[in-house]
């Protein structure tokens, strides 16, 4: 059995959907009958599934029974008795294995008490939302990685690796910080704004959509600060820790959470690096001219082929798929010419 987090994702999601083959209905049994941490996890699962919002779970729900009973079960299982197994775990799956995919608990601890934080992860083409809390909604791109305290306390720091939107609850007593990876901080009270910050990207990117975020960086002259107001960019590049000038407009910057791509006279270099971090697309410009190609529309993101075809018609940018993801790292390859 595949030992990574990745696969015991999709064996969980297929779990749910109902669409577990022989094989994977045996490998998630002997993950689950593997070790008391793994049955850890299902217990921490239960902890905080009310925190979901992207997928319904009843409140009513006695998750600490039907964990003990499905722990209960697993220690009396026995092979003749899968089937009867499986069926106790579809009856618990709506608390004990979120589809939201990976989810994990881990402890940070502090000089005086430990805090648990939550982290969660997307995969690529999904965009996910979760509510915090302090009833803060996030919506997260694709590959995005978030973290959170399971509670609160003196601040609300959250931990950001990928792409979100936030639309934060007001709390003049609690501001409410997003920490990127390269130590660009942005701080509010209240409002609704977009970070872009995968770590393998050059830039962090935030845009303020409503209220007022203050932007915090680290500069070759010490630490800065910015003041953004509704519809402003701020561009970060982290290696020259410096501003850059903003391309992009803010509806373009947003709409992935709509699963929407809107283009503004968008260059296709700025496109395509919206839509790799979607789709997990690697793709190869047969012509450098393409570069210069600028487009403008409004187009479901859903899809990758939706995609491609509306670069097609729009553009007459033509495009073969040379690698269908079968790649070690999952990714796609696409040839684009003209």
């Amino acid at each position: 059995m595949h030992k990574n987090d990745q696969y015991i994702e999709t064996l969980l999601l297929n779990f749910i959907n109902n669409n577990l083959s022989a094989e994977e209905e045996e490998n998630l049994r002997n993950w689950l009958l593997e070790s008391e941490s793994n049955r850890e996890k299902a217990r921490s699962f239960c902890e905080f599934y009310h925190q979901i919002d992207a997928y319904a779970i009843l409140e009513s729900t006695d998750t600490d029974r039907a964990f003990e009973k499905m722990t209960s079960e697993i220690s009396e299982f026995r092979p003749t008795r899968r089937l009867n197994y499986l069926h106790i775990l579809q009856r618990a799956a709506a608390i004990l294995f979120v589809p939201l995919l990976l989810v994990q608990l881990y402890q940070w601890y502090s000089r005086s008490e430990a805090v648990t934080w939550v982290t969660m992860r997307t995969n690529p083409g999904m965009v996910a939302s979760i509510q915090l809390p302090d009833s803060t909604t996030v919506w997260l791109n694709a590959n995005t990685v978030i973290s959170y305290p399971q509670r609160f306390t003196k601040e609300r720091l959250v931990k950001l690796d990928g792409e979100a939107f936030f639309d934060v609850t007001k709390n003049p007593k609690k501001k409410f910080s997003v920490q990127t990876a390269a130590n660009a901080v942005v701080e509010v009270l209240g409002t609704r704004f977009n970070v872009d910050a995968y770590h393998t990207d050059s830039t962090v990117r935030t845009t303020l959509e409503e209220g007022r975020v203050q932007f915090k960086y680290q500069s070759d002259t010490g630490p800065k600060s910015l003041l953004l107001e509704p519809s402003q960019t701020v561009v970060y590049n982290k290696k020259n820790r410096s501003i850059v000038p903003n391309e992009l407009n803010e509806k373009t910057l947003t709409s992935w959470k709509d699963n929407q791509i809107v283009l503004n006279n968008t260059s296709l270099t700025e496109l395509l690096t919206i839509i790799s971090k979607r789709f997990n697309v690697k793709f190869n410009l047969k012509s450098q001219k393409l570069n210069d190609e600028r487009l403008t529309g409004v187009f479901d993101s859903q899809q990758l082929i939706t995609v491609l075809e509306h670069i097609k018609i729009s553009s007459q940018i033509q495009y073969n798929i040379v690698n269908d993801g079968s790649k070690t790292d999952g990714s796609i390859t696409v040839e684009l010419y003209k």
